[in-house]
């Protein structure tokens, strides 16, 4: 609306500037060239002879134009002070991909780093931060030891701190809060180059927070105590490789798998229904089960055995990364 409303101010000063300076073209040089130069200034002279037509549309698009900007003033202050200081564009962002709300604001991270125990996800121009999500795994280190972190709402024990900052206003100091508990959180990392990791993020806070997450993190330097963890991953990688290459001899052969076709699992789900199937999400876990019906929402339902019991567990199809069938043989 504000935008808008300074766009269309803009393109009626200019087409009453134009209107202006052709019907001034045949008085004299001198009233031509105040109104080829300086328009807006015939909006305060009387009795000089320039056409009212022009002189009211410059003035409505000047009060428009002024209208729009009180507007984004009020309610996107942070926006005005990068116009005037010359940030007429935003800064390219640190992963595309990566997108998401803060309470119920746009949330577009240009700026992912690791900050001490802290995974810092900020949208801002130069020093300054509209919004910020910060992970906190100050007393949860151990849960990045297998380079994955799966959480629901439900389940128990230590786990990452969130804390959320975000703009309220020109006269109001920022919003912060802090999330420590009925969150849900799937954040993968796949690695990088040396002494770098990247990864994947799904997160979602219950529908008061109006808080979502998701997408690819770039490459980020390691903390220093991810960096420990991966020397000292390196020095007992080798004996575990030995160890699995002398019990592969023992081990039964596995079954056969041949990978389905997501899509067209989507759009004829009854041919693969009864199906066992092996489904790994981005996050790296595996379940292996029988494939159900889709749900009413369209997520894929795989039926898990359980002693005497069986769950079902849904899944989006966008946190699926590979779905595969086992073959039996005839």
């Amino acid at each position: 609306m504000e935008a808008l409303m300074i766009l269309a101010g803009a393109g009626a000063l200019v087409a009453g500037w134009v209107w202006l300076v052709v019907a001034t073209m045949r008085r004299s040089v001198s009233k031509m060239l105040l109104a080829l130069f300086f328009a807006p200034l015939t909006l305060l002279l009387r009795g000089m002879g320039y056409p009212l037509g022009p002189r009211l549309l410059m003035l409505v698009g000047i009060l428009a134009m002024v209208a729009g900007g009180a507007l984004l003033q009020q309610r996107h202050p942070d926006r005005v002070q990068e116009l005037l200081a010359g940030h007429w564009l935003d800064e390219p962002g640190a992963a595309e991909d990566l997108r998401g709300t803060i309470m119920g604001q746009p949330f577009r991270p240009n700026r992912i780093l690791w900050r001490g125990d802290d995974l810092v996800f900020e949208e801002g121009t130069g020093d300054r931060v509209r919004r910020s999500l910060t992970i906190r795994f100050g007393n949860a280190r151990e849960l990045l030891l297998e380079y994955s972190v799966e959480r629901l709402p439900s389940d128990e024990g230590l786990w990452p701190e969130l804390v959320l900052q975000w703009h309220t206003g020109a006269l109001s100091e920022p919003g912060l809060r802090r999330i420590t508990d009925n969150y849900s959180l799937s954040l993968d990392f796949r690695g990088g180059q040396q002494g770098q990791t990247a990864g994947r993020i799904h997160l979602h806070l219950p529908t008061i927070h109006s808080t979502w997450l998701t997408g690819e993190i770039p490459p980020l330097t390691l903390p220093q105590w991810m960096t420990e963890r991966s020397r000292s991953d390196t020095l007992v990688l080798q004996p575990r490789v030995e160890a699995a290459a002398r019990s592969a001899q023992s081990v039964r052969p596995v079954p056969a798998w041949r990978e389905l076709s997501l899509l067209a699992m989507l759009d004829e789900p009854e041919l693969f229904s009864g199906s066992v199937v092996r489904l790994t999400t981005w996050s790296g876990r595996t379940h292996e089960g029988v494939l159900k019906q889709l749900s009413e929402d369209k997520r894929l339902v795989l039926a898990l055995p359980r002693g005497a019991d069986q769950v079902e567990l849904h899944f989006h199809p966008l946190d699926i990364r590979q779905i595969e069938e086992r073959i039996t043989p005839r």
